[in-house]
């Protein structure tokens, strides 16, 4: 006749510096995304600026040409820089 053993495991309990170092791990995450998140916003107004940049050559290049569409450009390249500021650094008029 075969025997049968049934282990039943013992409680576990929760290590002693689990909730601590849970806190700690997801304030280390916070600053890791907080940091991501201004690495990203750094990059995209850098490439405004760099199509600002670009945009201001073009305008300049064509401004013999015809005068009109280099103002136009111009205050394309404008709005576009003005678009890429945080809403407290942008100004009427």
């Amino acid at each position: 006749m075969p025997t049968l053993s049934v282990h039943t495991p013992l409680p576990v309990t929760m290590p002693r510096g689990a909730p601590v170092a849970a806190a700690l791990f997801t304030q280390l995450l916070d600053v890791f995304q907080a940091a991501r998140a201004a690495l990203a916003a750094s990059r995209q107004h850098a490439a405004r600026q760099a199509d600002v940049r670009a945009l201001r050559r073009y305008a300049q290049s064509v401004y013999r040409d015809d005068p009109r569409f280099a103002a136009d450009l111009l205050a394309a390249a404008d709005r576009h820089e003005i678009e890429g500021l945080p809403a407290a650094q942008r100004t009427a008029g």
